[in-house]
């Protein structure tokens, strides 16, 4: 595909640093560089991909905007497939939007979000998996998210999707020649892909079964701390976190908001948040501050649950664990305040449970405890023996799309061991394999992919 236009933005985050970008893309760009750039040496010859000093200089030819180095990338050999222009200058934002200035003066148009990134899309640089990757890995908040989003880059979902697409292919080669030439084909002699079938299902539930962990280290892990007033919510906090991100006092109520923090644990991004104590509120202010407790529950990937074990259980404790017995597959229960003597067995809390659950004991003062429960929370991420660098899905519509798919292939298996017509065998995989395409974007439409592309920022 080729573009008419030549487009331009700003290529570094906002505000000052000691270097900033602008990039340029479109038939316009060798242009544009040689009416803005004035080289310090007369070998300028313009060759691709490769750094040229000089200066930067205003439509008059006159006015210096700054000391830069230019690089002119000549298609296709470039990111976007068009040619491309790279201004690295000083990173005062006066200078960039200068320079911008004048390259829209000079037939740029501002380039809107992820412009760039689609132009490679939509030119065969990449496919719709690795452009997707490209937003993970600059937006990853973790080691693992960007290793993920690194192999996803290099093409590791592209190409098993590919396979997977390959040998459905296969089969439907086979089920064509059943179509075509059947009249011609004895029936022992008939090709059937039933054995390509079952490779594909498996193929793709391994593939699905990595969406949870892959989606838990590219999102982060969201725990809730809950529990009633005083049992030491917002000291584990402060103790995870490391810091003082909450006031904690002896005064029942001191939480009202949410407080949350970020932290990363053994390469996991965990997001913490304390809050209110949940009883029968006092005033409005801790009404509506329980209600957010309350409504982010049902959001949280960990409960993680407080209880004091210094002090005997209370109707307000039981009430807590009763309510979110049907949460019991991520929840944890944290028996604070273990450097005091215990209070109360084990056992009561089978009173409200009907499966196991997991029960840390910590001291969020001395920190005992705290070990096993960073461990535990990190574990939750850490199952599975997919491979560094394997195929792995991170993407909500890439989890769609693959059910769409196996789906498909499930209905074609079951249509040929009904011994149905091959036509409708056939029809099945054509929509397994269309479902497949949506992944890498060999079919996707318009409106998807710019609800995909307006999530990038400018000048990626």
């Amino acid at each position: 595909m080729t573009h008419t236009d030549t487009i331009a933005a700003i290529a570094t985050p906002c505000g000052t640093g000691g270097v900033g970008m602008i990039r340029v893309s479109g038939p316009l760009a060798p242009e544009i560089g040689k009416r803005l750039f004035r080289p310090a040496h007369r070998e300028c010859d313009w060759q691709s991909h490769r750094l040229y000093h000089g200066d930067i200089v205003a439509a008059d030819g006159i006015t210096v905007l700054d000391e830069a180095l230019v690089t002119l990338m000549r298609k296709p050999h470039s990111f976007t497939g068009e040619d491309v222009l790279e201004i690295s200058c000083h990173g005062n934002p006066l200078i960039l939007e200068s320079i911008l200035e004048q390259l829209t003066d000079l037939g740029c148009r501002p380039a809107r979000p992820g412009e760039f990134t689609q132009r490679a899309f939509l030119n065969g640089r990449m496919d719709l998996s690795q452009a997707e990757a490209l937003a993970a890995l600059v937006s990853a908040q973790s080691e693992k998210a960007l290793r993920i989003g690194l192999a996803q880059l290099k093409g590791s979902l592209g190409q098993r999707v590919g396979q997977l697409r390959e040998v459905l292919i296969e089969a439907a080669a086979m089920l064509e020649a059943l179509i075509d030439f059947g009249d011609d084909v004895l029936p022992g002699d008939a090709r059937l892909p039933d054995g390509r079938l079952d490779e594909a299902i498996a193929g793709i539930e391994n593939l699905l079964s990595t969406y949870r962990q892959a989606k838990l280290f590219t999102a982060g892990l969201e725990v809730i701390i809950i529990g009633k007033p005083n049992v030491g919510k917002s000291s584990l906090l402060n103790a995870l976190a490391g810091k003082k991100k909450a006031i904690v006092t002896d005064i029942p109520g001191t939480t009202r908001d949410l407080i949350t923090e970020a932290v990363s644990l053994d390469g996991l991004s965990v997001r913490l948040t304390d809050t209110a104590g949940l009883r029968e509120p006092a005033d409005a202010i801790e009404k509506e501050g329980i209600g957010l407790v309350l409504e982010s529950i049902q959001q949280a990937d960990i409960i993680l649950i407080m209880l004091d074990g210094s002090k005997p259980l209370t109707s307000e404790d039981m009430h807590i664990l009763e309510q979110n017995k049907n949460y019991q597959d991520r929840i944890i229960i944290a028996v604070n305040k273990s450097d005091l003597p215990r209070a109360w067995d084990a056992h009561r809390l089978t009173e409200v449970s009907t499966g196991d659950m997991d029960v840390i004991s910590i001291s969020a003062k001395s920190g005992a405890g705290l070990d096993d429960l960073k461990k535990k929370l990190t574990g939750l991420a850490a199952t599975g023996d997919h491979a560094e660098g394997s195929a792995v899905i991170t993407q909500l519509r890439h989890k769609l799309s693959l059910e769409k798919a196996l789906a498909g292939v499930k209905a074609a298996s079951y249509c040929l061991e009904a011994g149905q017509s091959p036509e409708f065998t056939a029809f099945e995989l054509r929509c397994a394999i269309d479902a497949l395409d949506e992944i890498t974007g060999k079919i996707i439409h318009d409106d998807v992919l710019d609800k995909i592309f307006s999530t990038f920022c400018i000048g990626k």
